[in-house]
């Protein structure tokens, strides 16, 4: 059996959109730590002359800390378009959860800690879709929030593993999905930097948003699992309310 990996975000209601999104990018293992690990390294050092900077999406795109040469709009447009290669050709796929915040909060579940533990528990089925389809083995990485917020997570997840879903029974569950990690911010976690901009731009490809970044939204739409076909909104981008 091969092992994957799921790096996972989120995005809250903007002024845009009233969605809270949870997403990542699902990456095969073997070539995420001889490949694309690389890849995203090289990539950096070719752009900002080293291989520690932490790709944070609202940084690059607003040009802010790290990412203040980006300003030069030669630099600019050189960065985006390599980076935005480097996603459509990285072999990973997508899959993400959503719903209206302040539907959510009307059924009285509104809250921080609530809306991100419902994304993710609704991720958990499409994840073990993914992990049984491809008979594969599967570990998920979040950025560590609250250690609170951390121990609330984890409560979901050894829930799932214990109790099974409607969809998969516990035994199946326990044969594919491994365990649960915790990155805190400031680690150079390639996965984590990758899946950083996927649930807004999810959101800007559900809204169909005129304005795509670079095409930004475009390219990664078509990483999402079963895009183009009746699934995608089912296993692969679902919205749940």
């Amino acid at each position: 059996m091969k092992d994957y990996l799921l790096f996972v975000d989120e995005t809250k209601p903007d002024k845009y959109h009233s969605n809270f999104c949870v997403a990542g990018i699902i990456v095969e293992r073997e070539y995420y730590e001889k490949i694309l690990v690389k890849d995203v390294s090289n990539l950096k050092i070719k752009h900002f002359g080293k291989s520690d900077v932490i790709f944070h999406f609202s940084d690059m795109k607003k040009n802010r800390n790290d990412f203040s040469s980006l300003i030069n709009e030669e630099k600019r447009n050189s960065f985006w378009t390599d980076y935005v290669k480097l996603l459509k050709d990285a072999n990973f796929d997508i899959i993400g959860v959503f719903f209206d915040n302040k539907k959510m909060e009307q059924l009285q579940y509104g809250s921080s800690k609530n809306n991100y533990n419902i994304g993710f528990y609704a991720l958990l089925d499409n994840f073990m879709h993914y992990l049984k389809d491809k008979d594969s083995f599967g570990q998920i990485c979040v950025e560590s929030r609250s250690f609170n917020e951390n121990r609330y997570l984890l409560d979901v997840f050894y829930k799932y593993q214990q109790n099974g879903s409607i969809y998969f029974i516990e035994s199946e569950i326990k044969k594919h999905l491994s365990s649960i990690g915790f990155t805190i911010k400031g680690d150079n976690c390639i996965g984590l930097q990758l899946a950083d901009p996927v649930p807004s731009q999810l959101m800007r490809y559900i809204a169909k948003n005129k304005k795509d970044f670079y095409d930004l939204y475009n390219t990664l739409s078509t990483k999402i699992y079963n895009v183009g076909t009746d699934y995608e909104n089912i296993l692969g981008i679902k919205n749940i309310l």
